[in-house]
């Protein structure tokens, strides 16, 4: 179902991704701030704005999966490195294992998050 906005909320819309604040987006939509808040209190506006927020972060979530690799690889060799600062190479090994448990964490909340959507559909 495509969400129609007028072109006052498109321009706010699209002001909003790239500003920083409210107040430069209605001024760059050329809205005053009252009209901006009224927009985001609307449940069609902000169902549409909350879409192409996710989108855009599914775009840089894609870049971040793509240089992930060479990441760990930086990681792993400041760690391993005799020569790098032992802050360095302590703080190189403490960010691999957070995100490796970050990671775990994840996948076990997916999992007791598939298992509920199961148990639901069951009892439906």
């Amino acid at each position: 179902m495509a969400i129609e906005l007028n072109i006052r909320q498109d321009r706010f819309l699209k002001a909003l991704l790239e500003t920083a604040t409210i107040e430069a987006a209605c001024k760059m939509a050329g809205i005053n701030k009252t009209t901006g808040y009224k927009y985001l209190k609307d449940p069609v506006f902000m169902l549409e704005y909350r879409k192409i927020r996710r989108e855009s972060m599914q775009q840089v979530t894609a870049r971040l999966q793509k240089v992930s690799e060479e990441a760990v690889t930086v990681l792993q060799e400041v760690m391993n490195d005799k020569e790098a600062s032992p802050s360095s190479r302590v703080q190189s090994a403490k960010n691999t294992l957070d995100i490796a448990y970050r990671s775990l964490e994840l996948d076990d909340i997916q999992e007791r998050l598939e298992q509920i959507e199961d148990n639901i559909g069951a009892n439906q």
